[in-house]
């Protein structure tokens, strides 16, 4: 049986009570810095390995960006798939950008310091 939307409602209403969403927030706090931590460690040196790739190559500073957030996306590819499934998502990550008129060669060099196969990439 649907429950109507008054039972919905209602709920929704206590779960945002101020006191329980403090309450909330606050048992899981230091969870959460423990676990962003982690990420932001991650996020510092996946940007050095990407600055460490396009630096040398000359890129242009307003291009820069551009590549950090290829490297970023390619590493929330690696957070959730492996194998074939990663390959196939950072591929479509890679044409996205490439459409965007980033070098394909800079893409390519990327996507090989995350562990991607870029054979297929062109």
């Amino acid at each position: 049986m649907v429950r109507p939307q008054v039972y919905r409602i209602k709920k929704y209403e206590n779960k945002i009570v101020g006191d329980v969403v403090k309450a909330r927030f606050d048992a899981l706090k230091e969870t959460m810095a423990e676990q962003q931590s982690v990420r932001f460690s991650d996020l510092v040196n996946l940007e050095n390995t990407v600055k460490s790739i396009v630096e040398p190559e000359g890129v242009a500073t307003i291009l820069i960006p551009h590549y950090l957030n290829f490297g970023r996306e390619l590493y929330s590819l690696t957070q959730r798939f492996s194998g074939a499934t990663l390959n196939t998502e950072a591929t479509l990550v890679f044409q996205k950008w490439k459409a965007r008129g980033l070098s394909v060669d800079i893409l390519k060099a990327i996507g090989n310091a995350f562990g991607i196969d870029t054979s297929g990439w062109s």
